[in-house]
């Protein structure tokens, strides 16, 4: 292949780029929900909603480049025989229309047990004698070269929520609130820093959690107050000590 073919090459996947860009992130109106449900038994329901301001669907439909749309950008999963399309659907809500697609996966592991491609989502699972391993990265470098003008771009509404639901969340880099959920919310300026790779992971068993859960941020607070009740107790008790001791203590007479 000759130079001038390269460059054309370059050119060519450049301007794709900057398509696909404008669409996901145009003005700052774009919002991408994943969710993953893993039931007792290893399978569940993977399902993808992608929205869009209303008054500007239209116009996000119209510069869709083939292969984009979300539905393709997910052929690499539906072509997998442990995952079925179970459908889609198109609504209007909270002043955006929304395209959702819902896949049944029979078994989580085997299917994410190398990794899956998404765009610039890599998402793996895995196991170690009953302790089961998620790991989403988010690399726009897959995507992406550095484009002049990048910057200009509104990105500080645009939205990416993943939700991993399990019998029972060992531990989370993520927000956990219940026993059995984590969630992530991903800022598109911290993915599109340089060099900025973001990763989300999780452990979690299929033994339902037994017991009272109780999030972190909400007992936080409460190990805060209680070492510092623990600390103005002990200088009560200091106090205390010292000053019973001195009354105690005789009084003595020099001559």
């Amino acid at each position: 292949m000759s130079y001038k073919d390269i460059t054309k090459k370059r050119i060519s996947w450049v301007i794709s780029l900057l398509a696909a860009l404008s669409l996901l992130f145009l003005s700052g109106c774009v919002t991408l929900v994943e969710e993953i449900s893993v039931e007792e038994d290893g399978s569940g329901i993977l399902t993808f909603t992608l929205g869009v301001e209303t008054e500007s669907y239209e116009q996000f439909q119209e510069s869709t480049p083939e292969g984009l749309e979300l539905e393709n950008l997910l052929s690499v999963l539906t072509q997998d025989e442990n995952v079925s399309l179970i459908g889609t659907d198109n609504y209007e809500a909270d002043g955006r229309t929304w395209e959702r697609i819902e896949l049944e996966v029979t078994n989580f592991l085997e299917v994410f047990s190398e990794e899956k491609r998404i765009g610039p989502i890599l998402i793996t699972m895995d196991d170690d004698d009953g302790i089961h391993y998620f790991t989403q990265m988010i690399d726009i470098s897959l995507l992406t070269v550095g484009i002049p003008g990048m910057n200009l771009l509104d990105l500080s509404d645009v939205e990416y929520n993943v939700k991993l639901s399990a019998p029972q969340i060992i531990n989370t880099s993520g927000i956990q609130r219940t026993a059995d959920e984590t969630t992530w919310n991903v800022s598109a300026m911290d993915v599109l820093q340089a060099g900025e790779v973001v990763y989300l992971e999780a452990q979690y068993s299929f033994e339902p959690y037994e017991g009272v859960f109780i999030p972190w941020e909400l007992f936080f607070p409460y190990v805060v107050i209680g070492f510092l009740a623990l600390g103005a107790l002990s200088i009560l008790i200091v106090i205390f000590v010292n000053t019973a001791v001195k009354r105690e203590k005789p009084q003595q007479y020099k001559f």
